[in-house]
């Protein structure tokens, strides 16, 4: 027994410098012999195991056992202990399962008449326990094993088959074990550190919701291990919601596991005009054997401020393209309202729209101003932090670097549902227009087909901001001479940011507060604004467009280039030509020019032509379905 206390306290001092989880248990029980002569018998097991692994544990044990065979005057004394090993698993948090085994050395003495006996010998036994936790360090189990006291003559008849049962059989009992840890937490719960490896940048606060702001290390200082661990952090008005991350499963006592920390940051994130610190809660919750716990501790994240942008990732500026703005769309639906009611019908409207828009802006006072500090003509191609106003800044200072005035007039356009994209170059920053077009009507709209970016579904054209001053139609010629430049190029370094699909990754940021900021022009100007815009845009493409129509000879083909254009009268004249020689197409346009007119009787019989000669033209019914419905009123 000296030799197995002494072992016993080599373990635990061990245990004590690797810092080591161990347990101690007293197993009260009943031995039910199935040896002749002897009866059940009261069993004593301690047990001290030291835990090796989150499922397995090793120690060693003392048990006592007294006996009383039939027939006999005295009590038969079995000491024993030795070594063992178990293995467990906690269902549930709070159910607990074990199983294991243990092997050593066992005395038995006994009084026969005045005279004692004692002998000593080899002994196993294996267990199974079932429990409850009731505390995180306590837990009381029900467990059944097997006892077997060996009778050899030595350890050589043990392997050869030489050795015989002194006593055997099984035991039943309750267990109570005391878990204990050589380290111990101050804190008594889930705490954490956190590691921020760069600046939040307001411009990405929508961003930071799906990526992390930092790094939280989680340390279990609770007593037991726990689970589905989450973080989240508040800061007042600076966040909208508490966001949770990713839950932890489990962490064990003691060990530490490592979190993503997604912030639901609010607009207020936009106030922050220099670089600082924002204060908040981290908030940890976890489960403790099936129990919710909550721990909460201040911390601090470093933000840059507000108009810091760093370049590399192009995609990431569509961030400052805002649409939902109030002001700018307040100015923006405005002027297109103005536009609408001056829209030539058969001329794309995206063009017409993008023209007033651009020179509105600029009779609103917008002027281009070289940031002399972080110049986007440098600040573009380097590392170091740029300065990029938002459009609202920009409207109200009333000027900005080129790239600031193509992000205000892309956030313009984009607020009345004209889709746009943008290309940084070295000097220049191009806003490309969507107009909707299929690819293969590019020639019927531009003189110069070659100067647009035509995808697979759309057609673009280029403005250059760095003509912003020149007005609608220069800085569209010299857009045009930078696509040309582009495609002519073998350079991969140009990068066609889609507005649109970079939102996808880079939601836009809403800076506002600051109320109407720019001058709105008057209804005269911007009606005027727009008759010289889309006048020159006709003499530029459309008056050539009608030119190579008419080369082709065919009155429908010059007619639809008329109405592109807006010469309605030119139109009718061709469509006529046509119409005469039983053009059914030519018919048709006829009848749309007259509904356009408002002539409901010329449409109505055009219309009605065309379905004499063909029963099923749609385009026909459907003009009669118009004029129906227009009359019904």
């Amino acid at each position: 027994m000296k030799k197995l206390l002494s072992s016993f306290l080599i373990l635990s001092l061990s245990a004590s410098v690797f810092a080591l989880d161990f347990s101690l248990r007293l197993n009260p029980g009943l031995a039910i012999p199935i040896k002749e002569h002897y009866k059940p018998a009261l069993n004593l097991t301690a047990q001290g195991d030291v835990q090796l692994f989150d499922w397995m544990s090793a120690g060693i044990e003392g048990s006592f056992l007294i006996e009383s065979p039939e027939g006999s005057g005295s009590y038969v004394n079995f000491v024993y202990g030795g070594i063992g090993a178990g293995v467990s698993h906690n269902i549930f948090s709070r159910f607990y399962f074990g199983a294991g085994g243990a092997a050593g050395f066992y005395n038995f003495s006994f009084t026969d008449g005045t005279q004692r006996q004692a002998a000593s010998d080899l002994y196993f036994r294996a267990y199974g326990e079932f429990g409850f936790r009731f505390t995180p360090t306590m837990t009381l189990s029900a467990n059944a094993g097997f006892n077997s006291f060996l009778s050899t003559t030595g350890f050589g008849s043990l392997f050869t088959g030489g050795a015989k049962t002194l006593m055997a059989g099984p035991v039943v009992g309750v267990s109570l074990k005391i878990d204990l840890s050589t380290e111990r937490s101050s804190k008594n719960s889930c705490y954490a550190s956190v590691r921020q490896d760069s600046e939040i940048y307001p411009l990405f606060m929508q961003l930071y919701k799906t990526n992390p702001v930092a790094n939280v290390i989680l340390t279990n200082g609770e007593s037991a291990e726990i689970k589905n661990v989450t973080v989240s952090f508040t800061a007042g008005k600076y966040t909208s919601s508490a966001l949770q991350s990713e839950p932890v499963p489990i962490i064990r006592k003691m060990q530490s596991a490592s979190v993503d920390l997604p912030v639901d940051f609010s607009s207020e994130l936009l106030t922050f005009a220099e670089n600082g610190m924002i204060s908040g809660n981290l908030t940890i919750e976890y489960e403790l054997l099936g129990k919710k716990k909550k721990s909460v501790q201040g911390i601090s994240l470093s933000v840059s401020n507000r108009n810091s942008y760093i370049w590399g990732n192009t995609e990431s500026l569509a961030a400052y393209i805002s649409p939902d703005t109030p002001e700018v769309l307040k100015y923006a639906k405005y002027v297109a309202g103005v536009a609408r009611n001056k829209l030539y019908t058969g001329m794309n409207r995206n063009i017409q729209f993008a023209a007033t828009m651009f020179e509105a802006l600029k009779a609103s006072g917008i002027v281009y101003s070289g940031d002399k500090t972080s110049p986007y003509s440098s600040f573009h191609l380097g590392e170091e932090p740029d300065y990029i106003q938002y459009p609202l800044q920009t409207m109200d200072f009333s000027s900005g670097d080129i790239d600031e005035i193509g992000l205000l007039y892309a956030s313009c356009l984009e607020s009345v549902g004209i889709a746009t994209a943008f290309i940084p170059m070295e000097d220049d920053f191009l806003i490309l227009v969507d107009t909707k077009l299929k690819p293969s009507s590019a020639g019927s709209h531009f003189a110069d087909p070659e100067s647009l970016v035509i995808t697979d579904e759309t057609v673009y054209f280029a403005l250059s901001m760095a003509a912003f001053e020149e007005g609608f139609s220069k800085s569209r010629e010299k857009g045009a001479s930078q696509i040309k430049k582009i495609l002519a190029s073998e350079d991969a370094g140009y990068e066609f940011i889609e507005t649109h699909y970079a939102w996808e990754n880079y939601p836009p940021a809403i800076f506002t507060g600051y109320g109407d900021v720019l001058e709105m022009p008057t209804q005269s100007a911007v009606e005027d604004l727009f008759k010289t815009a889309v006048g020159e845009y006709i003499k530029s493409d459309l008056s050539l467009v009608v030119e190579r129509a008419k080369e082709s000879g065919n009155p429908n083909k010059i007619g639809l280039a008329y109405v592109r254009s807006g010469q309605y009268d030119n139109a009718k004249n061709e469509f006529s030509k046509a119409a005469s020689e039983g053009d059914i197409s030519a018919m048709n346009n006829l009848g749309n020019i007259y509904m356009m007119e408002k002539n409901y009787s010329a449409a109505k019989k055009q219309y009605e032509r065309v379905l004499a000669m063909d029963h099923e033209n749609s385009v026909a019914r459907k003009g009669l379905e118009n004029i129906s419905s227009v009359l019904d009123e």
